[in-house]
């Protein structure tokens, strides 16, 4: 039987983790009228669709019971048009899966995981080139269309000798906030179902770890935010070489199973830190029970 977090307990924690949200969503002008009918809305869909009963019909009544917002309210957000969701998720774009088989490993790279740069096409049919790294993600339509949204990104170049050059590991335009925004309602979620899944299926538990020092001085900072930077990203090659090989789109002889989407993170966060301020929300929030981080301290760190 999976544990279950105590409640008080969850809802100190949620509170810890809604705090900075909010403190971004003031700094946006985003008012709480605003916050208050997003979740009024998202607590009638989850309950809707993720919380029904076999063979029942979910009616007002039910979802009444579940969420605790009045059924007169359910039945009005019920009754609404469905909202169009058109934005895809930032992972299953085109442009994302040509960048992480052109890093995956020979022929478009290198034994190190760099991104070779391609001939748009080459003179044999074996040679890699572009259009045939655009062909191997599965992607129908023609290479060219990539290139140029790629090159509007930021995503890739093309250098005065005519080679594709991929310029960024990441699917994030350079010329606005959508891509980063789309990051934003995907990462958080995936990082609060990992520690959820630890909580409550502990064996075996799912990969989460950071590193925390608290006594960092700020001259330091650029120096470590480049070579952190540099070590995340061979994080990233490693990890996406290890993951495209059990990947059935462009491996048919990979493990069977359920069609499962995986994902690997690595992130940098830095703030002031006050240790009189630290001890005193310490004190007034009790610590969750089997904490899945571990601090840096118990690998030497000095404070």
């Amino acid at each position: 039987m999976p544990a279950r977090m105590p409640r008080e307990k969850l809802v100190d924690a949620l509170r810890r983790m809604l705090r900075p949200v909010v403190r971004q969503l003031l700094h946006w002008e985003i008012t709480y009228p605003v916050l208050d009918d997003v979740l009024r809305s998202l607590f009638v869909e989850v309950a809707e669709n993720d919380l029904s009963l076999p063979h029942k019909r979910q009616t007002d009544s039910r979802i009444s019971l579940v969420t605790g917002i009045h059924r007169k309210e359910i039945a009005r957000l019920r009754g609404l048009p469905p909202l169009e969701r058109a934005q895809v998720r930032l992972e299953e774009t085109i442009v994302t899966r040509v960048i992480g088989r052109w890093m995956a490993g020979p022929p478009f790279a290198d034994r190190s995981r760099r991104a070779k740069p391609l001939p748009y096409e080459a003179d044999g049919a074996r040679g890699p080139s572009f259009a045939r790294l655009v062909g191997e993600t599965g992607f129908d339509g023609p290479p060219r269309s990539v290139l140029d949204e790629m090159v509007r990104s930021g995503s890739a170049r093309v250098s005065e000798d005519g080679l594709v050059e991929l310029a960024r590991e990441a699917n994030l335009s350079v010329r606005g906030a959508d891509g980063k925004l789309q990051l934003l309602g995907s990462d958080p979620g995936e990082i609060f179902s990992t520690i959820v899944h630890n909580i409550e299926s502990p064996d075996p538990p799912w990969f989460h770890r950071k590193v925390v020092y608290d006594n960092v001085g700020a001259d330091a900072l650029p120096s470590l935010r480049e070579q952190a930077r540099e070590a995340g990203e061979t994080l990233v090659r490693e990890t996406n070489a290890l993951l495209a090989a059990s990947d059935r789109d462009r491996n048919p002889d990979a493990p069977g199973g359920r069609r499962t989407r995986v994902v690997v993170a690595t992130y940098w966060y830095e703030e002031p830190f006050d240790p009189e301020e630290a001890a005193g929300e310490a004190a007034a929030t009790p610590r969750l029970p089997g904490r899945i981080t571990r601090s840096s301290r118990a690998a030497g760190g000095r404070r």
